[in-house]
């Protein structure tokens, strides 16, 4: 199994977040100490969808009342604002706090944004939006306007090591911090955890194959771990 799908969180504190400042800020609407709209932009892979998908249930529990539909069917309704209230409603009556909306890459979305603001402004007290997108100067201005922005940058190899690290000592593969970060640093400049995920795959199979790993600086050749090459 890709690690990427094994080792993904499976809540919102085995999340890696770019920075403390981003993460108190979630950590600020789980508690409940804020409350809102957001709105999480940045590149792929950095940990968004992720958190936009396992927030409502850190906020409500495993019972929070997430919407099913995705934006394109939801912005498609004729009475928008009437489907939104009726959702609210239930979610109140059924004892919920809110109900939410989690809108990915919402910087596709091309229609009937007034009748979202509208209903987001009308049902502010019982309803949620969180909208993902790598484009936010694409979400229209009435719909950012509504949100708390939380900017998610790239991630550096550096920020990634711990977590490298633990998921290849799980794996049974232990390799030096330096050697990993040369490894991590090669992909760095897309900042995509996918893609350090896909190099930690590549590190495993190496390993558990008995192959060749590329060079890496100020490391002992030929150690009783693994084998390495010099080109």
């Amino acid at each position: 199994m890709k690690t990427a799908i094994k080792y993904a969180p499976k809540n919102l504190g085995d999340v890696l977040y770019p920075n403390p400042a981003v993460k108190t800020r979630i950590q600020g609407y789980m508690s409940g100490d804020l409350e809102g709209n957001i709105l999480l932009w940045g590149p792929n892979g950095t940990g968004k969808t992720t958190v936009a998908d396992l927030l409502p249930y850190k906020i409500c529990g495993d019972d929070a009342q997430v919407e099913t539909e995705d934006f394109d069917e939801i912005l498609s309704k004729k009475d928008l604002r009437s489907y939104i209230a009726n959702s609210c409603s239930i979610a109140s009556f059924s004892g919920q706090q809110k109900h939410f909306m989690v809108f990915h890459e919402f910087d596709n979305a091309k229609v009937n944004f007034n009748k979202l603001w509208t209903a987001m402004d009308k049902c502010a007290e019982n309803l949620m939006v969180i909208i993902t997108t790598n484009n936010p100067m694409s979400v229209p201005k009435s719909i950012r306007s509504r949100c708390d922005e939380i900017n998610f940058p790239a991630l550096t190899a550096r920020q990634v090591l711990p977590r490298a690290q633990k998921i290849l000592a799980a794996e049974g593969v232990s390799l030096p911090d330096n050697q990993v970060l040369h490894y991590l640093t090669q992909i760095e400049h897309l900042g995509d955890l996918r893609k350090y995920f896909a190099k930690l795959d590549e590190i495993i199979f190496l390993s558990k194959t008995s192959g060749v790993f590329p060079p890496a600086p100020n490391i002992i050749l030929n150690s009783n771990k693994v084998k390495f090459s010099v080109v």
